[in-house]
């Protein structure tokens, strides 16, 4: 079948958690276009090659670099978002049209879809999170988005447990989402769990939205020389080339997946953004972690903060970090086990979607 593919952009989490079930599709024999911008674009390039096509569309207005940002906030942007959704969608209808796509999957970007076509939404955040948990404002974005999408997707999927979940309440205890509309995968990652020494101590991976993502780099140069043992830094920058070394510390401006997945085994602590595609990365791969969330995305900020509740992570706000103190509270979390694999989770994609 023709797949048309949109990722979102916002970080390189959801290019890298949709990659098993691009290369699947790809091993099934289905012909994939991707439609994405940026780096997570140049991520699926980089590691699907030519076996996909690729279509830039520009991505949504982020409102998580202010560090203010609110309900009011949020609010304000919203006709933003709702415009750039409707021109999104324009271009997502000329390019079915010249394409005749018989699939459409979309990973948070909601103008692609076509109400003829089969369309799923792979989402973990069916709801949104307000600075405060203000239920009001929680329950009227759920209500929108359950308005809003049921008649574009035909399902939503959820890279994620129905039960005892790792994304909380972003895509759990729901009030409007019809349960018949809604399938829960099971965790997603292209990354593998090896049997292999722990030898080195801490593995930092930046990545996310600007400006936020240059300001914690700043704090983890200036810092990570103080820690004691081997650390690892990737800056998360495809286009930098950068691979130095300076006594213990070792800076990549980028790794690609498969290099990624062996230095993250090899990892005693990972110090990172809770993002959730990391958090399913890390129950696969069985490991520790200090989660730094970045100021104002609330949805960061919630997943540390529910982790943290139940004893499976240690976090800390970005102004307060101190590396030396916080990765010893760290190493006292245990964190998660994973209770369904990738391979699994990417079954069910495959028969949900396929049949």
């Amino acid at each position: 079948m023709k797949v048309l593919f949109g990722v979102c952009s916002w970080g390189l989490g959801h290019a890298t958690r949709d990659l098993p079930l691009l290369r699947r599709m790809i091993k099934a024999g289905h012909t994939l276009t991707l439609v994405g911008i940026g780096r997570s674009l140049d991520l699926l390039k980089d590691e699907l090659k030519d076996a996909c096509s690729y279509f830039t569309i520009p991505d949504y207005s982020s409102a998580y670099s202010e560090r203010d940002f609110s309900v009011a906030k949020f609010l304000s942007y919203f006709p933003i978002y709702m415009n750039e959704i409707v021109e999104e969608h324009s271009q997502i209808k000329k390019l079915i049209k010249r394409e005749k796509y018989e699939r459409i999957i979309s990973d948070n970007r909601y103008g692609v879809y076509n109400k003829e076509i089969p369309s799923y939404l792979i989402s973990h955040q069916l709801r949104f999170i307000a600075p405060g948990r203000v239920k009001l404002f929680e329950m009227a974005t759920e209500g929108f988005n359950y308005s809003f999408f049921k008649y574009n997707f035909s399902k939503f999927l959820v890279p994620d447990y129905k039960e005892d979940g790792l994304s909380g309440d972003l895509s759990h205890n729901l009030k409007y989402f019809k349960e018949e509309k809604i399938e829960y995968l099971g965790v997603l990652s292209d990354l593998r769990k090896r049997e292999t020494a722990e030898d080195i101590d801490y593995f930092i991976p930046l990545s996310g939205p600007e400006p936020q993502r240059t300001i914690l780099e700043k704090k983890i140069l200036e810092q990570a020389p103080l820690l004691k043992g081997r650390v690892v830094i990737a800056l998360g920058k495809p286009e930098d080339p950068r691979n130095e070394t300076v006594n213990h510390l070792r800076v990549f401006g980028y790794l690609g997946r498969k290099r990624q997945e062996e230095i993250m085994n090899r990892s005693k602590l990972v110090i990172t953004r809770p993002g959730y595609t990391t958090i399913m990365e890390l129950s696969l791969l069985e490991k520790k972690a200090l989660f730094i969330p970045t100021p104002g995305q609330t949805e960061q900020v919630y997943l540390a903060e529910y982790h943290k509740k139940r004893k499976n992570f240690y976090s800390v706000d970005q102004d307060r970090l101190n590396l030396t103190r916080d990765v010893e509270e760290a190493k006292k979390y245990p964190g998660l086990l994973h209770k369904i694999g990738t391979d699994e989770a990417v079954d069910r994609f495959m028969k949900i979607v396929f049949g």
